[in-house]
């Protein structure tokens, strides 16, 4: 009885591993997920530092409109040098349509000028800020300077 029991066992090391049914599921596995995976975008924002010398020498009137647009809790304050202040409340449902034309009547008054700059607060929303960005570049202000404000 004792060699019935080695020769079963000898039988089952014997046998090979069968792992082409492993393999298989590999192969349909391995594309389904990289089918289903996502894959993002990411996108740059063109933005540049705000510029010291044109501020600083008061040279160029043409250059030097420091056009500014703060972006408080209740309102945003559109601002520069030889334009008159406006303030914008937020609680409008038309404030981003107020912001844009009060940037388009800066534009038609100041061809020349294409500098804006966005001063924000540190508790200002990150939506908030791009959303008076994407205003600004809509308005004609492609070229966009983000300052904080203490």
């Amino acid at each position: 009885m004792r060699t019935s029991t080695r020769r079963r066992y000898r039988d089952i090391i014997e046998n090979d591993l069968e792992i082409m049914p492993l393999m298989n599921l590999f192969v349909a596995l391995i594309p389904m997920l990289l089918i289903s995976a996502v894959f993002l975008n990411v996108t740059v924002i063109d933005m540049k530092a705000p510029s010291e010398a044109t501020e600083a020498d008061g040279g160029d009137k043409k250059e030097n409109l420091a056009l500014a647009v703060t972006i408080k809790d209740d309102y945003f304050v559109v601002e520069g040098r030889r334009i008159s202040k406006r303030v914008i409340s937020r609680a409008d449902e038309d404030a981003e349509i107020q912001l844009a034309g009060a940037l388009a009547d800066v534009v038609a008054q100041y061809p020349d000028n294409r500098d804006v700059m966005i001063i924000s607060q540190p508790q200002t929303l990150y939506t908030d800020i791009i959303s008076v960005m994407d205003v600004s570049r809509d308005s004609g202000l492609p070229s966009v300077s983000l300052l904080g404000a203490d």
